[in-house]
């Protein structure tokens, strides 16, 4: 399954410069791949991709890329990856920017030998600062992100409960203060502001 579709649904206007960097790459390293991503992508997504393509910006990202990691020719991996590939590899793990490219490339018995590469050199492994980091990064990028049903609000309570909000107002709300103002029919569930009493 290609994970990398899922970075790019989210977004109906236009794409962020870290999803822009995150396509460049897709195209230059995983490019089977890069059809049904950019298929996805809205016609002005897609405008907007050909011209950071072709931008000094992109440019100096891929001057940057091919400066700073190591050459990798992921088209052609072997199943059995040797200690040179596994520290390479891990180095492109390692970035933000490429580690869902790479992720998309790799076979699972890829993954399984990185995983234990990096057990058994626990300095190579991405450190949990790291990890946590780049988690509530992308909880701040993503502050709603729909991930199925599990885990997300059954109802408006339990909407202020999760995010602090308000669900018709996006207003911050504590549960107390929501009760305070909206009644909630016990027969249907339906939620109807409470009359202000004078």
């Amino acid at each position: 399954m290609n994970l990398a579709i899922y970075d790019f649904t989210p977004f109906a206007n236009e794409l962020p410069k870290f999803n822009l960097k995150l396509l460049l790459n897709i195209e230059d390293l995983n490019n089977a791949i890069f059809d049904e991503v950019f298929n996805i992508l809205k016609p002005h997504q897609q405008e907007q991709y050909l011209i950071f393509k072709e931008s000094e910006e992109a440019k100096s990202y891929r001057e940057y890329r091919s400066t700073q990691l190591p050459y990798i020719d992921f088209n052609n991996l072997p199943e059995i990856l040797d200690d040179g590939l596994l520290q390479k590899i891990i180095v492109y793990k390692k970035n933000n920017e490429l580690r869902r490219v790479v992720y998309d490339l790799l076979s699972e018995e890829q993954k399984v030998q990185i995983k234990q590469y990096e057990i058994q050199n626990p300095e190579l492994k991405i450190t949990e600062e790291i990890k946590e980091a780049e988690e509530t990064h992308e909880r701040k990028r993503y502050p709603h992100k729909f991930n199925g049903n599990m885990g997300e609000p059954a109802n408006a309570d339990e909407f202020v409960l999760m995010f602090g909000v308000n669900p018709f107002t996006h207003e911050p709300e504590t549960i107390k203060s929501f009760y305070e103002k909206y009644a909630i029919n016990p027969n249907d569930g339906t939620i109807s502001p409470k009359e202000k009493k004078e």
